[in-house]
């Protein structure tokens, strides 16, 4: 019900803001939510030596940001395009785009049943906008989720996390060697996702450089 009454208030108010339904003028988020949003700034990267990994966040998984990831997931496909850009500005302010140079741009998949419930990935439409802006190539097809996972909010520690995403991917037909991979992703808590993601591609590719990047990292990213 909230998810309809949130979309029929945006085709009312075409110059509304997609997070909070306010006036936004030709904004897709207006001035008091964007101001809202709390950035990482120092406190943006997470490490994973144990599978090769860093993985760079951009904004605190909280309050406004929270919302508009939500409203990104319940059918406001414009928010990718809003949250690319800022991952595309933090990617070059903190200034180490020079390590995924060339890199392939790719998104973590959704499982087909909430691609089919939401209509869109919203990882892939992020990945997609980011790489345009970044001038490297996206592709979408080199990674499925083979298996239905629960929703990572819904498990209370890590090894119920890391449980829940053993083995949901898999490297289709589609994937060709590359030097350097970015993974992106909307949220990242524990990091279970990537770094299984992470894994599974450097099971069959130990040479490859992943990097990962995520628009927000909540509470257990500290």
């Amino acid at each position: 019900m909230a998810h309809f009454l949130s979309n029929f208030f945006h085709l009312i108010y075409e110059n509304s803001c997609l997070v909070c339904n306010q006036g936004a003028k030709d904004l897709f988020v207006c001035l008091n939510c964007e101001s809202s949003f709390l950035e990482r700034k120092e406190n943006h990267l997470k490490s994973f030596k144990e599978y090769n990994l860093e993985i760079f966040s951009w904004g605190y998984y909280e309050g406004n940001l929270r919302s508009g990831i939500i409203e990104l997931k319940n059918g406001k496909k414009k928010l990718a395009k809003y949250f690319a850009q800022k991952i595309h500005g933090f990617w070059n302010e903190i200034n180490i785009s020079s390590i995924t140079k060339g890199a392939i741009v790719i998104a973590v998949p959704s499982s087909k049943k909430r691609i089919k419930e939401r209509g869109y990935c919203q990882t892939s439409l992020i990945a997609e906008e980011f790489a345009k802006l970044q001038l490297l190539k996206f592709i979408d097809n080199f990674v499925i989720r083979k298996k239905e996972t629960s929703f990572m909010n819904k498990l209370e520690n890590l090894e119920e996390r890391q449980k829940n995403i053993k083995d949901a991917f898999e490297l289709t037909r589609n994937f060709v060697p590359t030097k350097s991979i970015l993974l992106i992703d909307d949220i990242l808590t524990s990091g279970s996702t990537l770094c299984e993601l992470s894994k599974t591609i450097h099971e069959t590719y130990p040479e490859i450089k992943i990097t990962g990047l995520t628009v927000a990292a909540g509470d257990r990213f500290n």
